[in-house]
């Protein structure tokens, strides 16, 4: 059972290149999956084992973009679902979820603890979990192990940045990729919530911390269920953890849509940032060929741009437009831009 998820493709980002002083940065387009991220593809590797042992649905748990992956994917094999939302989601993948008929619970902590407990009620009520973690869903994350595997095919990537939350992605791309791959893998993650970054770092004992002050959704676990598998895959492929903060997160997603056009949700443009921080530090060379894994479409995460949204006090005649085109940069030549 499938929805046409996967085969994304690997986009030179020449305008990212330019800026960070590399000759070549690629991303790969994970918002061209069917749902818009790279959560369709633990869906569907998720639903189609929910079928192999005749489960009479499926409960799971997401901050937004697996909800919406589950919920088209569950619909379509017929099976009901039942999704522990984070209450404080974005309200663009909230809404992207409802049309698929899913039943929705908002939860105000969803923590490895709250995670556990939705796996008992799971087995109890025959139901298959859907968390995207290989602590609770081995089956579904290994769809996400194709993203490794297109990789070996796409490019000869030297570094291989992926944001990391939970750190099944992370884990995922580096099973994909196989122990022959020279590629480092880095581990991108806000420095608000950076608990497998810090466990790298040596700055603490256990990938786990006390709180999360970072806003990036998708990203905001302070006890990631794969940490552990996260950090030995980095350490493994001699990669590293990097941070940045959600101000330069920001910054770069700003760049993507204005000079590469491409838009793509806040922890997207994280691994993208911490690929420049890395090699404005020094620690990312010059001759690298790093790919970052563009994980979801920025349409499910609008909260920045609601107030640039908003209609303007004033409308425009054909006087108007004429004035602000002869004053504005439009009329300037492409060459010179």
């Amino acid at each position: 059972m499938s929805l046409g998820e996967g085969n994304t493709p690997v986009i030179s980002l020449t305008r990212v290149a330019q800026s960070i002083g590399l000759d070549e940065v690629f991303g790969k387009a994970e918002w061209m999956n069917p749902t818009g991220s790279y959560k369709d593809r633990i869906a569907a590797a998720t639903i189609n084992d929910a079928i192999r042992r005749s489960r009479r649905g499926w409960i799971g748990t997401s901050s937004g973009n697996g909800g919406a992956s589950m919920s088209a994917y569950g619909a379509k094999a017929g099976l009901p679902g039942y999704l522990c939302i984070a209450a404080d989601a974005p309200a663009e993948k909230v809404r992207s979820i409802i049309p698929y008929g899913a039943t929705l619970l908002p939860m105000s902590e969803l923590g490895i603890k709250e995670m556990d407990a939705i796996g008992e009620l799971a087995d109890e009520f025959h139901l298959k979990l859907s968390v995207t973690a290989y602590r609770y869903n081995a089956e579904g994350m290994s769809g996400a192990e194709a993203i490794g595997a297109e990789l070996r095919g796409q490019g000869d990537f030297t570094h291989v940045y992926v944001p990391t939350g939970g750190g099944g992605l992370l884990v995922a791309v580096a099973r994909g990729m196989g122990a022959s791959s020279s590629a480092r893998i880095v581990c991108a993650q806000p420095e608000g919530c950076s608990p497998i970054v810090r466990f790298l770092d040596q700055e603490i004992e256990a990938p786990y911390v006390d709180k999360c002050t970072s806003t990036i959704s998708g990203l905001q676990l302070p006890a990631p269920p794969d940490g552990e598998l996260a950090a030995a895959a980095v350490v493994e492929s001699h990669g590293w953890g990097s941070s940045v903060s959600d101000e330069e997160t920001w910054a770069m997603q700003d760049f993507l849509s204005t000079k590469e056009g491409i838009f793509v949700e806040p922890a997207s443009a994280l691994a993208v940032a911490a690929m420049a921080s890395d090699v404005k530090n020094g620690r990312l060379p010059t001759s690298a060929r790093p790919v970052a894994i563009l994980t979801g479409s920025g349409l499910k995460d609008l909260r920045r741009f609601t107030s640039s949204a908003s209609p303007t006090e004033r409308t425009f005649t054909m006087d108007d437009l004429r004035r602000r085109l002869q004053t504005s940069d439009a009329n300037v030549s492409p060459s010179t831009r």
